[in-house]
């Protein structure tokens, strides 16, 4: 007859099936292991790249973006209040000097030009009749200087007479000093006329003076206003490219109010961006090396803006070569500032397997096998990094991503 199993019976089954389900699985990853280790100790040699680890010189940068731009644009503004006629020129359009690019209302200025030639032609006529007054006048008391001159005279022989006939008792000495008084009045009265001549003179040169002083400013405002009339037409300065134009016919534009750009097309310079982060790095002063296609072009950091907007800090560069055929108006290209300079170090290739890291582990290439290493990092940029320790000069590196080997001490290359 059937008898019971014993509790513990069960609890010596229980741990029997567990230790062989256990040892079953410790078997599986075992064997998984040992196959991801024979398939990954194995490498075609199509799969990577290597570098030969070389002596040079080495720059530290910072990647940026840079946008080139034309170093001189010229801003033409309006020359008067007034409103657009017509536009003659499209944004984008290569232009020379004198070519027409849209045209103001004249019609204000030139009523403006002649209310100033009338108010002008009053002006001086106005003087014309202030000359002839003033020459008037002092004719008048120039005729009176000379009649008072003779009545002197008159007055002089009156005296002497006297004093004949009042020695010989023909005339009283009241008679004698009666003559003298009228000389003395006479006289006063002439000084006084030759004073009221000399202010009278010196008068009509200060009326003169203000009056053409007057027509002058006239003139002037004429003068400027006829300037204004021959710019309505807006012409370019220079030959360049059109890189804005206010374009609203019809639109009012007050006086100095921009109204087109024109670019020269001889120069550029670049407007750098990059994260604020590295705000604290970037001076002016700095080298920055600007890549187009395959042509590196160098220039140097001249202002670093004080404001940072969404995140990004801007500056500006002023190229070495700002006549380079390869620049052109608006063109994008990558940027590196270069912070910190190294002369002939251990260097190699950049590539994806350096991640950063001040302790790089490498795969050094020897006889068909790469050998793992532990490779202190020092400067970088898109193009090289310096190996500080741990390798030589001609040994080669491979720089393809590697971290699905890095817990490989060597591996075969195929």
């Amino acid at each position: 007859m059937d008898r019971n199993v014993s509790e513990e019976v069960k609890r010596h089954r229980t741990f029997r099936q567990a230790g062989i389900w256990l040892s079953i699985a410790a078997l599986l990853l075992l064997a998984l292991f040992g196959l991801r280790r024979a398939l990954q100790a194995n490498i075609r040699s199509s799969q990577i790249r290597t570098a030969v680890v070389e002596r040079g010189d080495i720059e530290n940068t910072l990647a940026a973006t840079g946008l080139i731009l034309p170093e001189f644009e010229e801003s033409i503004t309006s020359p008067a209040t007034a409103d657009i006629k017509s536009v003659h020129i499209s944004e984008g359009a290569q232009v020379e000097p004198g070519s027409l690019l849209l045209s103001l209302d004249k019609e204000a200025l030139q009523l403006d030009v002649e209310r100033l030639s009338d108010e002008l032609a009053l002006r001086r006529n106005n003087i014309r009749k202030l000359r002839l007054e003033l020459s008037k006048s002092l004719f008048d008391l120039q005729i009176r200087d000379s009649i008072k001159a003779l009545n002197i005279s008159s007055l002089e022989a009156e005296l002497d007479n006297a004093r004949r006939l009042n020695r010989v008792g023909g005339a009283t000495q009241e008679q004698v000093e009666q003559a003298e008084l009228n000389l003395r009045i006479a006289r006063l009265e002439k000084r006084q006329l030759e004073n009221e001549l000399q202010t009278k003179q010196q008068s009509i040169q200060a009326e003169l003076k203000e009056s053409e002083l007057e027509a002058q400013i006239q003139e002037r405002s004429l003068h400027e206003t006829e300037r204004k009339l021959a710019q309505a037409d807006i012409r370019s300065p220079r030959a360049g490219v059109l890189t804005w134009i206010r374009k609203e016919i019809g639109a009012s534009v007050r006086e100095g109010e921009p109204l087109a750009k024109v670019a020269g097309l001889s120069s550029y310079r670049m407007e750098g961006s990059i994260a604020d982060l590295y705000a604290g790095r970037v001076q002016p002063g700095m080298a920055v090396k600007i890549r187009i296609n395959d042509t590196l072009l160098s220039g140097l950091i001249t202002n670093v803006r004080p404001t940072v907007v969404n995140d990004i800090l801007t500056f500006d560069v002023r190229l070495d070569n700002p006549q380079h055929a390869l620049l052109r108006p608006n063109l994008r290209v990558e940027a590196f500032v270069v912070t910190e300079r190294r002369k002939d170090v251990l260097r190699v290739a950049n590539g994806p397997a350096f991640t950063g890291e001040s302790n790089q582990k490498l795969f050094i290439v020897d006889d068909g096998r790469a050998y793992r290493r532990n490779v202190p990092i020092g400067l970088s940029n898109f193009d090289y990094v310096e190996l500080l320790d741990h390798v030589e000069p001609g040994e080669r590196a491979i720089i393809s991503d590697m971290q699905d080997y890095e817990h490989l001490k060597q591996i075969t290359i195929k």
